[in-house]
């Protein structure tokens, strides 16, 4: 299903998280190699939504593909990750793939969520509860909030793709 929807497009499941060194600047040298050929491309920062997470293990599960961060898909096919973008770039293969790919003529940084394409779920300002009273009593109780993810996180609306 997202062959069709992806067609045209790159799509990269990367992570923000600095625990692991080496993976967070693998992702970052992905990021800056499609960024320096100015195409267009969606990240997929599975540090910031955990639903990023769970498709890329099912789409690495069907391709037979162990899940390691960085992961690029280019038309909704399986691209490889850090070693073979590197690696595709350095041969000039990549340029060569990218010719079908939509370029960014200016690139700039949103300036509601300043590129993360996230921002604090506006129900309950990311703290992730909802506060509902008790229409019978005078207490409260605090509730999951139903509106954001895991993180207290929405998708940005003004650079959503």
């Amino acid at each position: 299903p997202e062959l069709t929807l992806e067609f045209g497009r790159i799509v990269i499941y990367t992570t923000s998280f600095r625990v692991v060194r080496t993976t967070f600047e693998r992702c970052e040298l992905v990021r800056k190699i499609f960024s320096n050929h100015r195409v267009k491309f969606l990240e997929k920062n599975i540090a910031l939504d955990c639903e990023y997470g769970k498709d890329l293990e099912e789409r690495c599960k069907r391709v037979g593909e162990p899940l390691s961060l960085p992961v690029v898909f280019i038309d909704g096919h399986y691209l490889g990750g850090a070693e073979k973008i590197l690696d595709m770039n350095e041969s000039g293969e990549l340029q060569d793939l990218l010719a079908k790919i939509e370029r960014v003529q200016h690139p700039h940084m949103c300036q509601t969520c300043g590129g993360f394409a996230f921002v604090p779920c506006p129900m309950c300002h990311g703290s992730k509860l909802s506060v509902f009273r008790n229409c019978f009593t005078d207490s409260f109780k605090a509730l999951k909030c139903t509106w954001c993810n895991e993180n207290g996180l929405k998708p940005c609306s003004s650079c959503s793709q």
